[in-house]
């Protein structure tokens, strides 16, 4: 099974890539770790003329954009990874800085996941941020937000897709690719 969901084109080669793979079975992954990744990038990208920072307050602006894109994927990354490794690519591809978050995670994780990844790139993000903000203020114990995607497409203007693959021998598993593009690069 190869299925895309999204905004997920054949990423071939990514120019000017940069990666890291986190082996969570190896140490414990914590979530301070996550935003270090995510700052790490920032930092990197942020820097070149490429991605739009013209200024002090345009490089800030990008370095924040990316960092916080690239924490919420690599934060659920962590969240629902059911083994082996994390790889975190960053590269630029068309007009965009993308953004590729791979792991492993449950099949019946995956098809939980699928209507609400529809509904994200069917919705109308405004309205389905709203709704979000108003059920999780209805019911505070509910332990999910779902803010993060919603947040990348209303705030930084993200688009977003996945990849789910299940590849023989891979048993309950499956491989979920999270891609995000910033239009953030320059020509």
């Amino acid at each position: 099974m190869d299925e895309r969901i999204g905004d997920y084109p054949d990423l071939d080669q990514l120019g000017a890539e940069v990666s890291v793979e986190l082996f969570p079975e190896s140490f414990t992954v914590r979530w301070d770790l996550c935003g270090a990744t995510a700052d790490f990038f920032a930092s990197y990208f942020s820097q070149m003329p490429s991605c739009g920072a013209d200024d002090d307050a345009t490089q800030a602006e990008v370095e924040n954009a990316i960092s916080y894109v690239l924490n919420e994927a690599v934060e659920n990354a962590v969240k629902f990874q059911a083994g082996g490794t994390i790889t975190v690519k960053v590269g630029m591809y068309e007009d965009s800085l993308v953004f590729v978050v791979s792991n492993w995670i449950l099949g019946t994780a995956a098809d939980a996941l699928r209507p609400r990844l529809h509904e994200l790139v069917e919705g109308d993000a405004h309205e389905l941020l709203l709704a979000r903000v108003e059920a999780n203020a209805a019911n505070p114990e509910a332990g999910v937000s779902g803010l993060g995607f919603l947040t990348m497409i209303t705030d930084y203007d993200a688009r977003l897709g996945w990849r789910i693959l299940a590849p023989d021998g891979a048993g309950e598993r499956v491989h979920f690719h999270t891609m995000a593009r910033l239009p953030i690069f320059r020509t």
